[in-house]
């Protein structure tokens, strides 16, 4: 059956030149809320004579849609009606992926949002998405779940009511910040009425046994620290959706009496402890890799030599508590604080000198620009873009939280970009033009 709508994010789309520039072309619609933040999506309308032929370039077709459009450039003004296309449209005869348009053209690809990241469950799980015995709760780290249903006919209302399955420790307000995260993200797709639901589940690969009234389907999520199992149940007259959450780090231990032991012992100082590096890269994604049981040396040489925008170094405790220390993720990189939130690394002088390398190859490492706050944090930028919007959001800020921002590329019209800000923050015109840059040659911008 033909899809309705297209996934930008998982599915080809077609290459094409619109207006002389490049465009990602589908025969079906594009969801507007799935276009990604500084994009643009069109319509192409066609005549009542030839409704598939292109014609003119519209916000949205209301008949005759003859294609969507995705462009990182906008391709008419804000307050015309139309664009006319004559014979501006050409396909290149190419089929990538968004991923592949980004690569290809030199630009930023966007990150995948939480709802397009579900994984459908295998058959083998489908057991994990109901109930659990208190027991088998302990063990798979549990926290609670979420029961949901959308009112009278799938349509008038978001009911939901969460029902606590583990320790209350658990519950932190770091999880709380992320399940509202990722349950008003499923709202804009999966979760955001019966109907949506039904589309979702019926196009999908996770239908799962167990379903007492009709077909389950079981997705998973899973985060840094967390994971997630979404049973939906798409019928009336029932709770349509169990959104189940698990910490991970105590479902690698279980959290039984000899978990909580071990986790007290490793953060004794006065104990003997063991110490494995890992590195992981493109999570949430189909190529996530986890390699474990690393020495440090090799484990900073992985994650040195990784080329992709979403990778991580950490550190395993006693082969229970675990921490990332280096995050490289959308266009930054940083040294994270959360080892001096936990009592099992807060005071332990192996992972304090190891964060001390970390710092210097971070430090040494090619960036755009880098910022600095009074609290500590400290975050290299590798994407241009990524780095001025930091400067342009923190700069304002920067009496009160002690922002101070250094450029270090060579590229003029980011260094300019950033003068520019610095001069209207004190009401002033940057006096130097684009040409008094230069090409070559490093100049250090920002505010010390």
């Amino acid at each position: 059956m033909k899809p309705l709508q297209i996934n930008i994010y998982r599915d080809k789309l077609l290459g094409a030149r619109l207006f002389g520039t490049p465009v990602l072309f589908s025969a079906q619609p594009i969801p507007r809320e799935d276009v990604p933040q500084g994009w643009y999506c069109y319509d192409l309308r066609g005549t009542a004579r030839h409704p598939d032929e292109p014609h003119a370039l519209v916000d949205m077709a209301e008949e005759n849609h003859a294609g969507s459009i995705l462009s990182c450039l906008p391709l008419k003004k804000g307050g015309s009606q139309f664009r006319l296309i004559k014979d501006m449209f050409q396909m290149t005869g190419t089929n990538p992926s968004l991923t592949e348009f980004c690569a290809e053209e030199k630009i930023r690809c966007p990150e995948t949002p939480i709802r397009h990241q579900l994984c459908p469950a295998s058959p083998e799980d489908a057991g994990l998405f109901y109930a659990q015995t208190p027991e088998k709760d302990e063990e798979l780290g549990a926290i609670g779940h979420v029961r949901i249903d959308f009112g009278h006919k799938g349509r008038e209302g978001f009911y939901h009511t969460w029902w606590p399955r583990g320790p209350e420790e658990l519950n932190t307000q770091e999880f709380r910040d992320e399940l509202d995260k990722v349950v008003n993200d499923l709202r804009k797709g999966v979760l955001k009425d019966l109907p949506s639901m039904r589309r979702y589940c019926y196009g999908s690969k996770g239908a799962i046994a167990g379903g007492s009234c009709c077909q389950n389907y079981g997705f998973t999520l899973e985060t840094g620290r967390y994971l997630y199992r979404l049973r939906c149940n798409p019928i009336e007259g029932d709770y349509q959706c169990y959104l189940s959450c698990f910490d991970k780090q105590a479902q690698q231990m279980g959290l039984t009496e000899k978990g909580l032991q071990a986790l007290q012992n490793a953060a004794d100082p006065t104990l003997p402890h063991s110490y494995e590096w890992y590195v992981i890269e493109h999570i949430n994604t189909p190529e996530r890799q986890v390699t474990h049981q690393l020495p440090l040396e090799g484990a900073m040489q992985l994650y040195a030599g990784l080329d992709c925008e979403d990778k991580r170094l950490g550190v395993t405790k006693d082969g229970i508590a675990a921490v990332d220390l280096a995050i490289h993720w959308d266009g930054r990189e940083w040294l994270s604080e959360d080892r001096l939130r936990m009592d099992e690394f807060k005071d332990d002088p192996v992972t304090a000198e190891a964060a001390a390398r970390l710092r210097q190859v971070l430090d040494e490492s090619p960036a755009v620009g880098r910022v600095t706050f009074a609290s500590g944090e400290r975050w290299n930028y590798t994407d241009p873009e990524k780095y001025l919007q930091a400067v342009r959001e923190e700069l304002p800020c920067h009496a009160a939280t002690g922002f101070r921002c250094e450029t270090l590329t060579d590229d003029p019209e980011v260094r300019k970009a950033v003068d520019d800000m610095l001069c209207d923050l004190y009401g002033e015109e940057n006096p130097r033009q684009i040409e008094d840059y230069g090409g070559t040659g490093m100049t250090m911008g920002g505010i010390t």
